[in-house]
């Protein structure tokens, strides 16, 4: 079983985490899904809240780990020294992905310097002048690093997270209520040559 840990803050946004949270859900036989806080909850951007099941420390424990996003909520963590300096992340030995402006975070922490990543489209501008190296593709993988820009690009984040953990068959189980009908053959493509193209991309294959 693995542990899949899911970094939350407050102004997150709520079809990033939700999505994420949702695709993951559908599996409880092959992992176990943590929502990480500096708090007992968090409130959404739009205000729903949210309970955590442990503090953002705890990543350090996870096998994956997922940042979430949030055009508030991001620059907020990025000005937040306790919350940084929380996640300890290892990806030697972890998994890691990011889904939007949570790429942003991988780059402060160092984690991406001299690689590649992606982010929502409206942020790219900031992160490049941050020194970022931004892609314009739904996903970018380096080594054991996905990033993801924009929202949608959580069915290939998610996607290539099933794919490192257990083969293409369970991508498929896990997406397949999620595909709009009639439309199997059409999706199936475009997410298996995504995934495919970030991975031959990739500086660690």
């Amino acid at each position: 079983m693995y542990k899949v840990g899911i970094v939350l803050f407050d102004d997150f946004t709520d079809v990033d985490f939700f999505l994420m949270y949702d695709l993951l859900g559908r599996t409880t036989d092959s992992w176990d899904v943590r929502i990480l806080g500096t708090k007992a909850e968090h409130n959404s951007q739009l205000g729903i809240t949210v309970k955590t099941n442990g503090h953002i420390s705890e990543v350090k424990d996870q096998d994956v780990v997922l940042i979430t996003s949030g055009y508030r909520g991001i620059p907020a963590v990025l000005q937040d020294e306790n919350f940084m300096s929380a996640l300890k992340l290892n990806p030697k030995k972890q998994l890691i992905g990011s889904i939007c402006a949570g790429s942003f975070v991988l780059h402060e922490l160092g984690l991406l310097n001299d690689k590649k990543l992606t982010t929502n489209p409206h942020a790219k501008a900031t992160l490049e002048s941050m020194g970022g190296d931004v892609q314009d593709l739904p996903l970018v993988i380096e080594g054991n690093i996905a990033t993801a820009g924009g929202c949608l690009s959580l069915m290939y984040l998610v996607g290539w997270l099933a794919e490192r953990l257990f083969d293409s068959n369970k991508r498929k189980s896990i997406q397949d209520q999620l595909i709009p009908a009639g439309q199997s053959e059409l999706f199936e493509e475009l997410i298996s040559t995504t995934i495919q193209s970030a991975q031959s991309t990739s500086k660690y294959k």
